[in-house]
């Protein structure tokens, strides 16, 4: 482990290193009580993990490669939304299961790229395909879309046109605000922008941007308000994953050689890659 710019702030160091996926992990969860971790992957996998001991509670084999995963909010129950990329969109409770079944009625068949649940509607926000869907539960571990959000309208690409640029437009990260009244929603759109993540108090939003590291905007404006650049080049068009944490005093990102990197959020200082 090394470290940019040390300060007097929180370092982390590496407790376990969970094996368990036979091919690449694509999202990661944490159950609101904080005791279990789900992650999933290529191979079809949902593994669930006892964070203390570093070990396999549950492993559920699925049809298809898994995009994303969220816990229900809730702390007195234990469900997972599951979202593959085949379109499956799945809601388990019982992880003895070994295999999830669609719980959540949408009319489409198309990669699940972002699941989101707010905790004061219960209401359920999901990127699928182009479109992004509201739904609410008719009845128990039963979903049905109520709303389905305008797409986004035609974004300028700051790239010159090309045969194998993707040009669709897709949402890739979703996040409730305002006690559910509204709905951040990050699209990638001609390559541009990744991942995103909401600070606590709703004010800022941190995106990738599959080129040189993360940009920091206040919530309804156009211009980064901060940049956060990784210290070596990364390859671009290829989103990471991005957090607030330490209460949003800090910032952190996946990368492609594997590390972890903090951030301090005021002055942008590197302080850890781990």
């Amino acid at each position: 482990m090394s470290a940019g710019t040390r300060r007097a702030s929180t370092l982390y160091a590496l407790v376990s290193t969970l094996t368990g996926h036979v091919d690449n992990v694509t999202c990661l969860a944490f159950a609101p009580q904080g005791d279990i971790l789900a992650s999933g992957g290529d191979d079809g996998n949902i593994i669930l993990w006892d964070v203390s001991l570093g070990k396999i509670l549950h492993r559920i084999t699925t049809r298809c490669p898994i995009t994303s995963l969220a816990w229900d909010p809730s702390e007195w129950r234990r469900r997972l939304f599951v979202g593959g990329a085949d379109g499956l969109l799945a809601i388990m409770e019982n992880f003895k299961e070994q295999e999830p079944v669609d719980a959540i009625l949408t009319g489409v068949k198309a990669p699940v790229y972002a699941i989101a649940i707010d905790p004061y509607t219960g209401h359920v926000a999901i990127a699928l395909g182009s479109e992004v869907h509201i739904a609410k539960e008719l009845e128990n571990r039963k979903y049905a879309t109520f709303k389905i959000l305008p797409m986004p309208p035609e974004l300028p690409s700051p790239q010159k046109p090309s045969k194998t640029l993707d040009n669709r437009v897709r949402a890739r990260a979703l996040t409730f605000k305002n006690c559910g009244r509204e709905l951040v929603a990050t699209y990638l759109n001609h390559g541009v922008v990744g991942h995103a993540a909401l600070s606590p108090d709703e004010s800022l939003v941190l995106l990738s941007n599959l080129s040189d590291g993360l940009d920091l905007y206040t919530v309804g404006q156009n211009h980064p308000r901060q940049s956060y650049k990784f210290l070596h080049s990364e390859k671009a068009n290829v989103p990471v994953q991005v957090a607030f944490i330490e209460f949003g005093q800090a910032v952190l990102s996946g990368s492609l050689d594997g590390n972890v990197h903090v951030w301090d959020l005021a002055s942008a200082e590197s302080r850890q890659i781990a």
